[in-house]
């Protein structure tokens, strides 16, 4: 199989004859395998190009010892039954998203070979494709270092350095030094961009640095004792800008401040939100405090050695912090000696309940088989403290905790 797009990577279409056929496993689609394609399939971290072959889509393109298939979709009445063996066929392919991907594969290029040469680290992982563009070093780079590298990559860019990508004799690829992520078997194909980078590759690229545009780099992160780094460049990292901007915008009106004021403005919010929690919290405590207060008045049972109420108390919450649970079983202990019970309202659903119990020294585990065999509760816990969730109304819940 000629792989076309070695030989000439800006070509858009191409005809060819059909060398096999394989039926898809959806039952929509079929393997089609060519003597010559132009469409780069999924290989070396790279997405597989898109385009047409017959006006029909191709959905994948795959490569398997050697030869390149196409996963073309087929009409549900059986006209894919029409590719035989033999067949003269018309490809296009996508050239948007091939120009893209070639700009960015350019692009790690003269950043993996930037890195290579002055720290010494390898690209050890990549992945391209239309939403996603990382590239994985073994050993860490610093933000300062990061930032001078893309300040780097963006000068070599405007430099407008030739790239050529060509297969070297045998004897000559002993003696050249170049990057390889893994043992090639075979054919080995060189990618160099001029005074930066020798690099093995199969991936089509632009032919100057200057057709990349431009280097940004998005996030990096530690990764498996080294870093990941995000970037986009050329028109995806325009379209990238495009999508800040506009998201920028939308908050800048959203929140009716200027741009430049929106992390002032952000870090406000931000601080408001936290007072006001903290206040709720407070409050919500409070009600709690006064509740088990009021509770407490109104028991004329027996009284513990301690002075706390001897017998057990069952306590419904109305406020949603699940943070409340563990404080009001506390505040319950303060005042009983017995069994402890607060059940607190799950958001948004007034049948399901989250549950604590507890007894100092004691065992509740009661308590749970109880909650488990009326209503299938679920939770669980050491014998004089059990916690978990339940569904039922109220009155029900009230009506078997009182049985105990």
């Amino acid at each position: 199989m000629k792989k076309l797009y070695d030989e000439n990577a800006y070509a858009r279409e191409f005809d060819a004859v059909v060398t096999a056929v394989a039926e898809g496993d959806d039952g929509a689609s079929v393997w089609l395998t060519l003597d010559a394609t132009l469409f780069f399939p999924e290989e070396g971290g790279q997405s597989p190009d898109r385009g047409t072959i017959d006006g029909r889509t191709v959905t994948d393109v795959q490569i398997t010892d050697g030869e390149v298939r196409h996963r073309v979709n087929i009409d549900p009445d059986g006209a894919g039954a029409l590719y035989r063996t033999g067949m003269t066929v018309h490809g296009i392919i996508d050239w948007e998203y091939r120009y893209r991907n070639m700009q960015m594969h350019t692009g790690e290029h003269i950043f993996s070979g930037l890195v290579h040469s002055l720290y010494g680290y390898d690209n050890v992982g990549f992945h391209l494709s239309d939403r996603t563009a990382t590239m994985d070093y073994n050993g860490k780079l610093t933000e300062q270092q990061l930032l001078k590298l893309e300040e780097r990559v963006n000068r070599i860019i405007t430099e407008n350095r030739a790239v050529q990508a060509w297969y070297p004799a045998p004897g000559e690829l002993e003696i050249l030094s170049y990057r390889s992520k893994k043992a090639i078997d075979g054919a080995v194909r060189l990618v160099e961009i001029d005074g930066v980078d020798l690099c093995a590759c199969c991936a089509p690229h632009v032919k100057v640095t200057g057709e990349v545009g431009c280097f940004k780099l998005i996030g990096w992160e530690n990764y498996k004792g080294g870093v990941r780094v995000s970037y986009r460049c050329g028109f995806r990292a325009m379209e990238d800008y495009g999508e800040r901007l506009a998201l920028l915008s939308k908050l800048s009106q959203t929140l009716s401040v200027k741009t430049e004021d929106l992390c002032a403005t952000v870090e406000k919010l931000r601080d408001e939100r936290k007072r006001l929690a903290y206040e709720l919290v407070a409050k919500d405590r409070a009600i709690v405090r006064s509740l088990i207060a009021e509770t407490a008045a109104a028991e004329t049972g027996e009284r513990a050695e301690d002075g706390r109420i001897a017998g057990p108390c069952v306590l419904f919450l109305e406020a949603a912090d699940s943070s409340l649970l563990r404080y009001a079983v506390d505040e319950l202990k303060a005042c009983y000696a017995g069994v402890v019970c607060a059940l607190l309202p799950v958001e948004g659903n007034a049948l399901s309940w989250r549950y604590l119990i507890e007894q100092d020294g004691g065992d509740v585990s009661a308590w749970q088989q109880l909650l488990r065999e009326r209503f299938g509760a679920k939770g669980g816990g050491p014998k004089n403290s059990v916690q978990g969730s339940v569904t039922a109304e109220e009155t029900a819940l009230r009506s078997a905790l009182a049985s105990l």
